[in-house]
């Protein structure tokens, strides 16, 4: 017997009480292991944001080999960026720090939901956003 993620609607009623380590077994047991394998509308970004910051990373490392694909990941992306930033905007500055580091220097711009609410981020996590000033600023003449 096989299980599939699709036939359970666990997301609403469970999430808010699971563990990282149980949603990540759970969605191994899917074989579930990047965002877009996802739906973006899940009870998971409203509930574990974190474990979507993962799925993220991993999206990235999947990705890297495509280098379109991983340099537009943060716009083809945007409406979910917006909702972690609400949930996780340390982590997610986090996350940008990691993804512009992967960067060629003269690629290395701020993604634009942290351009755009600059000084939120700033409020949230301002030693992560001198960081990735940094790393932007490095690619100016």
């Amino acid at each position: 017997q096989t299980n599939h993620h699709s036939q359970y609607n666990i997301d609403a009623h469970l999430l808010p009480f699971c563990t990282k380590e149980q949603i990540f077994d759970l969605l191994s047991r899917w074989s579930l292991k990047r965002l877009e394998q996802i739906d973006c509308s899940s009870a998971l970004i409203r509930y574990q944001p974190r474990i979507i910051i993962d799925l993220i990373r991993n999206d990235l490392k999947e990705k890297k080999s495509n280098h379109e694909k991983f340099r537009s990941y943060f716009r083809d992306n945007e409406k979910l960026f917006e909702a972690i930033a609400e949930k996780q905007p340390k982590e997610l500055v986090r996350l940008t720090i990691e993804y512009l580091n992967q960067l060629e220097k003269h690629e290395r711009f701020l993604p634009t939901i942290i351009q755009s609410k600059q000084e939120y981020f700033f409020k949230k996590a301002p030693s992560e956003m001198i960081e990735l000033m940094a790393i932007v600023a490095s690619n100016q003449p």
